[in-house]
C-alpha cells in the first residue's frame, strides 16, 4: 500500500511527459519545410511563387534558355524534362539550391512538398530503381546515361538530385539541431519580405557564390569573396532582359566590402565619358565623402592586408608624403577599366576622380621622383605628361581592394581624373579614345544600355559580353570552354550586363540587368533553318560602284563626322575618288600619276578632322574629305621611285613627319611644311626595303627602324643617326613586315623579323641578336612571310609551296591552311578587332578569287570573293563587313 502513492506519481509524470511530447512535436511543432533540409554547401536558393505568368514569360526568353543549357550540361537531357515537369506543376513552396560538387562542376538539389507533387515522376515508373539507406531514411536511385538520380522522402518533402552525396547532406542537415545551415546563414536575407508578383527569390550566400564561380574559371575575382553576406532577389525578364533586383546585406560586425561604403550615399556615373569603347569590363566605386571612404579602406585593409600598411608607411617615410591625406581628396567616383590587351589578357587602367588633382599630380610626381633609382620616367604624349611611379604595386596598395594585380604605375592626369594603368602603351591607346570621344559617354547603344541601370549607385560592375567571351574563353576550364564553343551562337545573343549597388539605411539595395537580343537569337535559328533567307537578306545590304576605268588601287577610311568607313579608289587613270558607305561617289580628283605605298589619314589641322595622305613619283598630295587639296599641297619632292611612305608623330602632338622610303634604298623626312629635314637629305640605307621605315616611340625614346631586303637592319634616332652596333647584319633575305615585342627596357624589347628560307629572328634595341629559330619546312621549295595585323596588335607567319598555304600564329600553331592557291601569288592580311573578332584573308592573285577565315581556321566564305583585292572592317552586328575590287567595279557587303 505504500508503493501505491508512489506508481500513482510516477504514472502521472509519464503521462504527463507523454502528453507534452504529444503536443509539442505532434500537434504543436510545424510541418517539415524545405527551407529546413538546404545544406550549409549551397551556393544560392531559387524559390518559386505562384506568378505563372512571370515564370512562362521568364522561360520564353533567349537567356533562359543560356541557363538552362548550362545549369544542365552533360546531363540527360530527356530526364530532365520530365524533373522541369514536376517543379512547373504547383509551383508555389519548392525550391532548388546550388552546389559546387567538383572544381569544375556544379548541381542542384530540387525541393518538393510531397503533398503537392508526386514523389517521383510517372515516366520513371517502370524504370528500375535501387534503394540504400543513410542514416535511416531510405534513398532511392535511378541510373540514367550513365548517371545516377537520387532522391528521398524526408517528412513529406521530396529531394532529388543528379549527385547522390547532396542527398546525403540534406539527411545530415535533417538530423541536425540546429536546423538549416544555409537559412541561418542568410538570416538577414531570409527575414526580409520578397515580392510575390515575379518569377521567383534568389537567396544568395555572396562569399559561396564566389567560390561557385571557380568552377567555371580557373581566375575567379578574391573581391566577390570579400562583398558581402547574402543577398535576396526578385527575378524579373522583359523581352530585352533578365533583372534580379533586392536587396544585400554585411554582417553585423561589418567584416566585408560592403562596410567600406557604410557612410556613403550614391553618387551618379559620371565617368563614363572617359570609358573607352574597347573596355570589356568597367568597375566603379561611387564615394560621396572621401575621408570617411580612406578611413573605412584603411580599416577593412588593416583586417584584411596588414602588410600593405607596412608598405604605405615605408613610401610615407622615403619619400616625406603622407598617402593617406590623399584620400580626403577623392571625387566621387574610383573605377578600374579592363581591357583587352595585345595577348589577349586583361591590362587595367584605373580612373580616379579628384576634388583636387594638383595635389595629387605633386604627391605622385613626388613619390616617383624620391622611388626613382637612375632617372625618372617621364614622356610627353599629345597634350599629357606621363610618368611613372616606379613602386611594385603602387595602386593596390593604396586602394586594395578596390584595385588589385596592379603591379606597373604610369599616370598622367585629364582634369579632374588622375588616370593609371599598367601598360604605357595601354595608357596611350587610352588617352586616344579619350581625345577621340570614343567612349561610353558618346555611344548611342552604351548610353541606351545605362538608362536601364541605376543613375546612382555605391559599387557597379558593366560588362561587355560580346566582348569579353575571347578573353574568357581562355581562362575556362576546358568542361566550359567546351560549352562556349558549343553554344556561341546562342551566347552571342547576349549583350551588355550590370550589377549595382546602392548603399540604404543599413542595407544595399541591388539591381543586376542583363541586356540580350532576342532578334539575334531568331537570326541563329533562321540561319539554321533557312541559310537561303539570310543569303538574300544579306544580298539586300549589298552596294556595287562601278567606274568607267579599271580601279587599281583601294583603301578604307573613316569618315571623321559620322565615324563610318568610306572607299578611297584610284582607277587606271590614275583619278582619285572617294566612295561613301552607302556606295556613292562623293567627288573625282585626278592626280596624274598611280599612288606609290600606302595612303594614310592624319589631322593636319588638329582640329579632328581628317586629310588622306598618299605620295607618287616626285609628289606628296593632302586631299580632305571635301576632294580639296590642302595648302600647301601638292609638295614636290626629290624621290622619283617612292615605294613606301610613313607618318611619324613623335610624341603625338599633330606635328607630323613624312618618311619616304625610296626604292635605291633612301629615306626622305619632310616636315608638315614640306621643307625637307637635316640627316634626312637623304639618309642611305644601303638597299631596297622589305617593308616600311617605321617610327617607334619605347619608355620616352624614339627610334626609327628599316630593315632591308638583303637581311640588314637599321636602328635610327630622330637626326637619321645610326645607333650603336647598327647596321646589323641577320645573314637572312627578307619578305613581309617586322613585329615589335615592348618590354621594359631596350634590353628586353625586341624586333621579330622572318626570313624567306624560315628563319624567325629576335634582335633587341642594343643590336644584340637575341634568337635565331629555323621554322619547319614541309618542302624544300617552302617559303616563309610575317605578316603583321593592321592594328600591330599580334602576327602570323605564312608558310607557302608548291602543295598549300599555312598559316601559323606566332607560337606556330597552325592556324589554317589552304591547298588550292599553290605556288600562285597570294595576298595575306590579318585583321584583329578585339573581342575574338580576328580575320585573315587569302587573295589569290592568279585566280583572282578571295577567301576569308576566322584565326581557328573556319573559312567564312563558303562560296570565294571575285576579287583582286579585299578588306576587311568590323561592324556593328557580329558579322564584318567586306570591301571587294574586280574589275571597274567596287563591292561594299556583310560578309
Amino acid at each position: 500500500m505504500k508503493r501505491l502513492p508512489l506508481l500513482l506519481t510516477l504514472g502521472l509524470v509519464a503521462l504527463a511527459a507523454g502528453s507534452f511530447f504529444l503536443y509539442e512535436y505532434l500537434i504543436r511543432r510545424a510541418p517539415m519545410s524545405p527551407w529546413d533540409l538546404v545544406p550549409a554547401s549551397s551556393v544560392f536558393v531559387y524559390e518559386t511563387n505562384d506568378c505563372k505568368s512571370c515564370v512562362e514569360q521568364l522561360q520564353q526568353t533567349s537567356m533562359w534558355s543560356i541557363l538552362r543549357k548550362a545549369a544542365f550540361y552533360e546531363k540527360p537531357a530527356d530526364s530532365l524534362s520530365t524533373i522541369f515537369d514536376v517543379l512547373n506543376a504547383n509551383r508555389t513552396g519548392k525550391l532548388i539550391s546550388a552546389h559546387t560538387t567538383r572544381k569544375d562542376d556544379f548541381d542542384f538539389i530540387f525541393y518538393i512538398p510531397a503533398g503537392k507533387s508526386a514523389a517521383v515522376p510517372e515516366a520513371w515508373s517502370k524504370l528500375k530503381v535501387s534503394e540504400r539507406e543513410f542514416n535511416g531514411i531510405k534513398i532511392y536511385e535511378l541510373s540514367l546515361h550513365k548517371q545516377i538520380f537520387s532522391w528521398s522522402l524526408i517528412d513529406q518533402v521530396w529531394v532529388g538530385s543528379f549527385t547522390p552525396f547532396l542527398i546525403e547532406d540534406v539527411i545530415r542537415t535533417y538530423a541536425a539541431d540546429d536546423g538549416s545551415p544555409f537559412k541561418n546563414d542568410i538570416a538577414a536575407a531570409y527575414q526580409l519580405a520578397p515580392v510575390k508578383s515575379d518569377a521567383g527569390n534568389l537567396y544568395v550566400n555572396i562569399k559561396k557564390f564566389g567560390q561557385w564561380l571557380s568552377s567555371f574559371t580557373t581566375e575567379s575575382p578574391d573581391l566577390i569573396k570579400y562583398l558581402g553576406q547574402s543577398s535576396l532577389l526578385d527575378i524579373k525578364s522583359t523581352p530585352e532582359s533578365l533583372v534580379l533586383n533586392g536587396l544585400s546585406l554585411d554582417s553585423a560586425d561589418q567584416r566585408f566590402l560592403l562596410s567600406i561604403f557604410t557612410n556613403q550615399v550614391p553618387v551618379p556615373f559620371n565617368l563614363k565619358t572617359v570609358v573607352s569603347n574597347r573596355s570589356v569590363m568597367f568597375m566603379s566605386y561611387g564615394i560621396s565623402d572621401g575621408t570617411k571612404f580612406g578611413d573605412a579602406l584603411q580599416k577593412f585593409a588593416a583586417r584584411k592586408k596588414p602588410k600593405f600598411k607596412d608598405s604605405i608607411a615605408y613610401v610615407n617615410n622615403m619619400t616625406g608624403v603622407k598617402v593617406e591625406n590623399l584620400y580626403s581628396s577623392i571625387g566621387k567616383e574610383i573605377g578600374v577599366c579592363f581591357l583587352e590587351s595585345k595577348d589577349e589578357t586583361l591590362s587595367k587602367v584605373l580612373l580616379l576622380e579628384t576634388s583636387n588633382g594638383d595635389q595629387w599630380i605633386q604627391s605622385l610626381n613626388t613619390i616617383a621622383e624620391k622611388t626613382s633609382v637612375d632617372t625618372i620616367f617621364a614622356e610627353t604624349y599629345s597634350d599629357y605628361e606621363i610618368r611613372e611611379v616606379p613602386v611594385v604595386n603602387f595602386a593596390e596598395k593604396i586602394l586594395w581592394p578596390l584595385v588589385t594585380d596592379f603591379p606597373n604605375c604610369f599616370y598622367t592626369r585629364t582634369g579632374n581624373i588622375i588616370v593609371m594603368a599598367q601598360n604605357l602603351d595601354e595608357l596611350k591607346e587610352f588617352l586616344d579614345d579619350i581625345d577621340q570621344e570614343n567612349t561610353w559617354g558618346k555611344s548611342v547603344a552604351q548610353n541606351k544600355f545605362l538608362e536601364s541601370t541605376l543613375l546612382e549607385a555605391n559599387i557597379s560592375l558593366y560588362l561587355n559580353t560580346p566582348m569579353a567571351w575571347n578573353i574568357l574563353t581562355h581562362s575556362l576550364h576546358p568542361k566550359w570552354a567546351r560549352f562556349v564553343k558549343e553554344h556561341q551562337e546562342s551566347l552571342d545573343a547576349l549583350g551588355m550586363g550590370a550589377v549595382q549597388l546602392s548603399h540604404l539605411n543599413n542595407s544595399y539595395y541591388t539591381n543586376a540587368i542583363w541586356s540580350f537580343d532576342e532578334s539575334a537569337s531568331a537570326a541563329v535559328t533562321n540561319d539554321k533553318n533557312d541559310k537561303k533567307d539570310n543569303k538574300d537578306r544579306n544580298k539586300t545590304n549589298k552596294y556595287l560602284t562601278n567606274f568607267s576605268e579599271s580601279i587599281s588601287r583601294f583603301f578604307v577610311v573613316q569618315n571623321h563626322s559620322t565615324k563610318k568607313d568610306d572607299v578611297f579608289i584610284q582607277d587606271s587613270s590614275n583619278t582619285v575618288s572617294l566612295v561613301g558607305d552607302d556606295g556613292k561617289v562623293l567627288w573625282s580628283v585626278d592626280v596624274n600619276k598611280p599612288i606609290q605605298g600606302d595612303i594614310s589619314q592624319i589631322d593636319y589641322f588638329n582640329n579632328g578632322k581628317l586629310q588622306v595622305l598618299f605620295a607618287t613619283a616626285g609628289q606628296l598630295h593632302l586631299i580632305d574629305r571635301l576632294g580639296n587639296y590642302v595648302s600647301p599641297f601638292p609638295l614636290t619632292i626629290k624621290e622619283n621611285d617612292p615605294d613606301f611612305l610613313s607618318i611619324v608623330d613623335y610624341d603625338h602632338s599633330k606635328k607630323y613627319r613624312f618618311l619616304i622610303s625610296g626604292k635605291s634604298g633612301k629615306l626622305w623626312m619632310h616636315d608638315k611644311g614640306g621643307e625637307n629635314l637635316e640627316g634626312w637629305q637623304p639618309k642611305a640605307v644601303g638597299g631596297k626595303l622589305s617593308t616600311a621605315a617605321h617610327h617607334h616611340r619605347i619608355r620616352g625614346k624614339d627610334y626609327l627602324i628599316a630593315v632591308r631586303e638583303d637581311g640588314t637592319a637599321l636602328l635610327m634616332n630622330r637626326r637619321g643617326e645610326t645607333l650603336k652596333n647598327f647596321p646589323l647584319n641577320l645573314d637572312a633575305r627578307f619578305s613581309g613586315d617586322y613585329y615589335l615585342e615592348t618590354g621594359n627596357s631596350t634590353a628586353t624589347t625586341s624586333f621579330v623579323v622572318v626570313s624567306r628560307d624560315g628563319l624567325r629572328i629576335k634582335f633587341n634595341l642594343e643590336g644584340k641578336i637575341l634568337s635565331r629559330e629555323s621554322l619547319i619546312k614541309t618542302s624544300p621549295d617552302a617559303v616563309f612571310k610575317l605578316i603583321r595585323d593592321k592594328n600591330d596588335r599580334n602576327y602570323v607567319i605564312v608558310r607557302q609551296d608548291s602543295r598549300r598555304l599555312t598559316v601559323l600564329d606566332e607560337n606556330l600553331h597552325e592556324v589554317l591552311s589552304a591547298d588550292f592557291i599553290g605556288n600562285n601569288a597570294v595576298d595575306v592580311k590579318l585583321y584583329t578587332f578585339g573581342g575574338g573578332k580576328e580575320y585573315i584573308t587569302l587573295t589569290d592573285k592568279t585566280q583572282d578569287l578571295s577567301f576569308v577565315y576566322d584565326t581557328k581556321g573556319n573559312l567564312l566564305t563558303n562560296v570565294p570573293i571575285e576579287s583582286r583585292s579585299i578588306i576587311v572592317r568590323p561592324s556593328r552586328t557580329d558579322k564584318p563587313k567586306v570591301f571587294a575590287i574586280e574589275g571597274k567595279s567596287l563591292s561594299i557587303m556583310p560578309l
